[in-house]
This record gives C-alpha cells, structure tokens and sequence, in this order.
C-alpha cells in the first residue's frame, strides 16, 4: 500500500467521529422550527450552532423573548444520528480509520445499553469488524470487489485515491470543511492521476464559497469574543488575573504552532474560533484556492478515464491494436490519467514478450510411442570411433547426453555441443567411499569415548 499522509487523516477521523452534542427543536412565535444545538446562554438570548450545509456548521443568536417552546432530543437519538450512516461501504478504509469508527459504535453501545438502535449499531459493528479484519491481513476492497495483497500494491494509486475522497466526503459531511479540503490536498499530491480526482475537484469547488461567508462570521465572532475576554479580564480579581492571562496566551500559543504546522505541510490552518491569524489564514487562501481549481478543466479529464476503461475492456478482449489506439487518445487528454499509463505498459509487455535466455537448450522432443520420461537417443555422428560412439548409461529421468565427437568433427559443430556439467563430490564414487569411511570413524570415536567414561566411573564408585 501508498504511504499515507497522517496529518489530514488525524484531522478528518475526529471530524468523523465526533458525536455532535444533544439537539433540540426550538419553536419561535414566527412558527419557525429550528433544530439546533444550544451552544450558549445567556438572561436574554441563546446562541444555536446549526448545520446550514453538508459541509458547515453556522451559529445564530436567537431572544428567548421569541421562543414559544423547546422540544429536547432524548440523547440516545442524537447519539443515533451521528452514526447512523456509518456503514461499509463499496471501498474499504484504513485502519485508523476502522478503530476510529469502532470505538465510535463501541461508545454508543456502553452509554446507552437500553436504547432502539443498539441493535442496528451492533450489525454496523460486526460489518466494521469483519472488513478491519481483511485489510489487517493486506486486502482492500476497491468498487465493491475485495483486491488481494499483490493486487492492491498494483492498483495502490487508485486505492490510495478512493480513500482520501471518502474522508473528504465524510469531513464535508460532518461539518469540518477543513479536514476536507485537508483530504483533497492529499489526494492531488499523492494520487493525481486517481479517477476520482475529477469528483473530488468538483466537491472542493462547493466546499470552499461556503467555507467563506462561515470565515467571515467567525471572525467576527472571535473579535466580540476577545473584547468580553478582555473586559472579563479586566473585572476579574486581582489574584485571577495573571491565570487568566496565562490560559489565553497558552490557548493563543497552541493555536500559532498549528497555523505554523500547517503551514509547513502545505495544508490549510485550523477553524480555530479563537485564533484571529488562524482565521485570517483562512480567509487569505479561499480566493487563491478557488482561483487555481477553476482553471482545471474537468471535462477532458473524464472522457480519458472512460477512453482508459475501455482500453481495459478491449485489452481483456486481446485486442492490442484497439488497445493501443484508444489509450493514445486516453494519455493525450490526461497525461497524468494512471490507469491509461499503466495500461500502456502492460500492452507494452504483452506485445514484447520476454525472450528466452541465450545458450538455453530446449528439451529434446520425444516421439508419439516413447514411455514418458525416456531419453532420445542421440544421433551417430559420422566418421565416429567405436569406442567414441559408445555413450554412458544415464538415469532415466534425464536425457542421454550426445555422443563423443571424433577428430574429424569441426571446431564449430563441438562448440555447439553442451557439455556435461560436473558432479557433486559427495555424488562421485570416491565422495561416497570417503562420506562412509568418516561417519565410521565417527562412530567408533564416540564408541571408545563413552566405554572410557564407563571405566572411569566404574573406578570412582570402587
């Protein structure tokens, strides 16, 4: 399998497995109903976090002058929606990713023994458990269809693909738009010429515009939040003041060295609500980012992965010529396409088979009648002496070797001839005599030695 990433990967397997906090449906007297989690209160107002897309979560301010009511979400039904759609899918995941989500489903069952669902979250977990158990011994399912281990290492960009799309669909989904795009980072670099690419190019488009005006408000809020903090600061007492001081300026340190992390690793810096250059970060790289995913053109990159799995179709038809043709047309809208460019060198093989070794000698054909395992008896060669044309007996399951040429054979016909390659010494007549006589001498040693032992402890009991 591809090396992968751990950076993106920490980021989005928290933004999948956190359990968003008891919701509640709040009524106004507009007849507005709201569903929403009650962040904060405070005498005259509550603020509501709420999810206004696939991919972000937004805050509203609300007066409880203008609240009729508040309908309160029994917890295990929260806890339910936030794994309820946590199932194997068509594309195996990683491990980290496995013991994420089962820990997730393992937690639901522990806190709420007596809930509807459990039975519902017990099948996922046994789904969750069995595919863990196949990619822990090399496997990975890609499409639906379960790859072996040397089969995944040859499709390991496609592979490395579909599951950093998949965790880019699953941190859109839960509202981490970072870890998303944190995702798709990833994937462009490590496996650009994934299939999947086009999609996730098109998802990265719909993520950042909502990512913007979401920025914005948090910056924002951060600002009003710093003044209250301020304010908070400077009315607190004086013995808790330089605690207070110290707690934002570990907070503010914390989130400087994440912005700086990021930074390096090229990725995009945390949503952190607290941290003005971290949102600020943000804000300045949405325009850059969307600038440079406009300018791909998605289109002809399409029509190369359809031209590519065609190529496939007519490649296990063993049409070469069709083969070769359609992937021509497949690596000149995509160079970067890898399943054109590793379909190409597989034709390549197939046209070019390997060649047989120089100085191999076939096997020496046998006729319709000869038993198997029979030796073709060598040709005479002419001019030959009696003596020369006898041949030594060989064993049964190898070919005689040919016969001795005479003094009138040419230079050329023996150089043509294999010559015999020498026996192993223990083989020889002379080996085996010489492999006897030393285990007999090995034997008597051991012989004579224990009848000395034998003496010697008969006299010490005397």
């Amino acid at each position: 399998m591809p090396k992968i990433s751990r950076l993106p990967f920490s980021l989005l397997c928290l933004a999948l497995l956190t359990a968003s906090a008891s919701a509640d449906i709040i009524t106004l007297k507009t007849g507005e109903r709201i569903e929403a989690v009650i962040a904060r209160e405070t005498a005259t107002e509550m603020t509501l976090e709420l999810q206004i897309s696939a991919g972000i979560k937004d805050e509203r301010t609300v007066k409880k002058a203008d609240v009729v009511k508040i309908d309160r979400v029994a917890p295990d039904e929260t806890a339910y929606r936030a794994v309820m759609n946590l199932q194997t899918g068509k594309n195996s995941l990683l491990p980290a990713q496995y013991t994420g989500i089962l820990n997730t489903l393992n937690d639901f069952g522990t806190k709420f023994p007596e809930s509807t669902h459990l039975a519902d979250v017990k099948l996922a977990e046994t789904a969750f458990q069995a595919d863990k158990k196949r990619v822990d011994a090399g496997e990975v399912k890609l499409d639906g269809t379960w790859l072996s281990k040397a089969e995944a290492q040859r499709q390991r960009v496609q592979i490395g693909g579909v599951q950093y799309f998949n965790a880019m669909k699953n941190a859109n989904a839960a509202g981490d738009a970072i870890g998303a795009l944190n995702a798709f980072i990833t994937l462009e670099k490590n496996f650009g010429g994934a299939k999947v690419l086009p999609d996730a190019i098109e998802l990265a488009r719909q993520i950042l515009p909502a990512l913007k005006p979401a920025t914005e408000r948090a910056i924002e809020n951060q600002k009003i939040n710093e003044t209250e903090r301020l304010l908070g600061v400077k009315g607190a007492a004086p013995l808790d003041k330089p605690e207070l001081i110290a707690a934002n300026e570990r907070e503010q340190a914390k989130a400087d060295a994440a912005l700086a992390a990021a930074t390096a690793a090229g990725l995009w810096p945390p949503l952190a609500a607290t941290s003005e250059k971290c949102l600020k970060a943000i804000l300045t790289k949405i325009p850059t980012e969307t600038a440079r995913l406009e300018k791909i053109q998605v289109a002809p990159m399409r029509e190369s992965i359809q031209l590519a799995e065609r190529a496939q179709t007519e490649f296990a038809d063993k049409d070469l010529a069709a083969a070769t043709d359609t992937l021509k047309e497949a690596i000149k809208l995509w160079p970067a396409n890898e399943l054109g460019t590793r379909l190409t060198a597989q034709i390549t093989a197939a046209k070019n088979p390997p060649k047989p070794e120089p100085g191999a000698t076939p096997a020496p054909a046998t006729t319709g009648t000869a038993k198997a395992g029979a030796a073709t008896p060598a040709p005479k060669t002419a001019g030959a002496t009696p003596a020369a044309g006898k041949a030594a007996p060989a064993a049964a399951a190898k070919p005689a070797p040919p016969a001795a040429a005479s003094d009138t054979d040419t230079s050329e016909s023996k150089a043509t001839e294999p010559a015999e390659p020498p026996k192993p010494f223990f083989m020889t007549v002379g080996g085996a005599v010489a492999i006897v006589i030393g285990l007999a001498l090995l034997l008597a040693g051991v012989n004579i030695f224990s009848k000395i032992r034998q003496q010697r402890s008969n006299d010490a009991q005397e």
